[in-house]
């Protein structure tokens, strides 16, 4: 019997840039803040199914849940329906390089498909992740992190928020 872990190759890094914070009108009525954070590159080519995003409390790791929560995007706008509770409540949206909506992710949900294609794609450099929060999360002592593993080799990226 062969008891010896699997060789880990080398960390797949995300490269995430400065996170740009703006207040958003829901089309639901209310209103959100939607923190945009560019996707620069990753060492090596990432999909939405190898990943999971989470935010997070800088100073001791503890997870900024999001339970219950509905995501609410179009291919055009990412906040469509109510905005989510102006707890930290939050959903991600993955935007292409020009700007379309392509996914949603939430914490009890994983991805999902805005307009009704594949959830598991290759997430492209250029690409934003936008952060829909009921109440600005910027400045609050809160971070973006993805992580996962694929091909024996983990997958980091994280950025304050």
């Amino acid at each position: 019997m062969n008891s010896q872990p699997p060789t880990l190759g080398p960390p797949n890094v995300v490269h995430l840039g400065s996170p740009s914070a703006s207040a958003i009108t829901c089309g639901g009525g209310g209103s959100a803040t939607a923190e945009r954070i560019p996707w620069s590159n990753s060492t090596r080519p990432v999909t939405t199914g190898e990943i999971v995003v989470r935010v997070y409390e800088i100073w001791d790791g503890d997870n900024i849940g999001d339970p219950h929560v509905g995501a609410n995007a179009t291919s055009t706008n990412v906040c469509a329906g109510a905005p989510p509770d102006p707890t930290p409540r939050w959903y991600l949206v993955l935007a292409a390089p020009n700007g379309t909506n392509l996914l949603t992710y939430t914490g009890p949900g994983g991805w999902a498909s805005v307009a009704g294609g594949a959830w598991n794609i290759t997430i492209a450099d250029g690409s934003d992740l936008v952060l829909v929060t009921g109440a600005s999360l910027a400045g609050t002592g809160r971070g973006l992190t993805v992580y996962g593993f694929a091909n024996n080799s983990a997958i980091t990226g994280s950025i304050p928020l």
